[in-house]
């Protein structure tokens, strides 16, 4: 029998996360999405053989623990919407089969730790709005199985590294508030599969890139707010982007 905790989701619950959980030895699932739960993310769940957790939209504080790396069956990992904090735990990069790492909207602080570089199957990794430091990470290059990436306002500071270009199979990149110095465009041309592009300010400076009048599957593309006359004058390469996609959204504003 695999015990799934589904129903728990957007029922108000208030208390703190449990970690009685636990106890059910076949349990694959805790998603106790959108309710009232406070506390900290229990270090006994490290022992589990589960798959997915979600406590997005919730009330948790504190650390994430760094016996959660000791979960080699956990795909899905979503902690979005709450008030977590400190650094990152290394152990969560030695996760193998890890698709899915949403940490958005938190309090996370320090630089990604360099295990991140093992995490080489996610498929959607979102670190915006907490107060990160350093840089952009280079060790994002050997996730060559991303599809979408959101770095927003995440306290980091440029430039975009170049080895963001083997990031071939993204098709939603976002990456916004950059501190820094001014940067030249990054190389996207490996981006064919782009539907939205959001780089808002990332001090970025240059002409803009021939090859992104090519990229008619953008329904979002948004510069704006990047240093100005340098896209200003040089908007050629969008004109083949004239027939968007119904709903697409074009803001190169400076």
């Amino acid at each position: 029998m695999q015990w799934r905790i589904r129903v728990l989701k957007t029922q108000n619950l208030p208390g703190t996360v449990p970690t009685e959980l636990v106890k059910l030895p076949y349990l694959q699932e805790i998603d106790l999405t959108r309710n009232y739960l406070n506390g900290s993310i229990p270090e006994e769940w490290g022992s589990t053989k589960l798959v997915n957790i979600s406590l997005l939209g919730n009330r948790s504080t504190g650390p994430i623990p760094k016996e959660l790396g000791n979960i080699s069956t956990l795909v899905n990992f979503t902690v979005e919407f709450n008030q977590l904090s400190g650094v990152r735990p290394p152990e969560l990069g030695n996760l193998p089969s890890k698709d899915n790492m949403h940490l958005t909207s938190n309090k996370f602080t320090g630089e990604l730790p360099e295990t991140f570089a093992k995490l080489t199957t996610l498929k959607d990794f979102r670190i915006g709005d907490n107060n990160f430091t350093g840089t952009v990470p280079q060790l994002l290059q050997n996730g060559t199985n991303l599809k979408k990436l959101v770095i927003q306002a995440s306290g980091m500071s440029g430039p975009i590294p170049p080895e963001i270009g083997v990031l071939a199979k993204l098709s939603d990149l976002r990456i916004s508030d950059l501190k820094g110095t001014e940067a030249t465009f990054p190389p996207l041309s490996n981006m064919t599969n782009l539907n939205i592009l959001i780089l808002r300010s990332c001090n970025l400076s240059g002409a803009l890139p021939d090859y992104l009048g090519q990229r008619t599957g953008l329904k979002t593309f948004t510069l704006y707010l990047n240093n100005e006359d340098p896209y200003c004058g040089n908007l050629l390469p969008l004109l083949n982007l004239s027939k968007p996609s119904p709903g697409a959204f074009l803001n190169v504003l400076n």
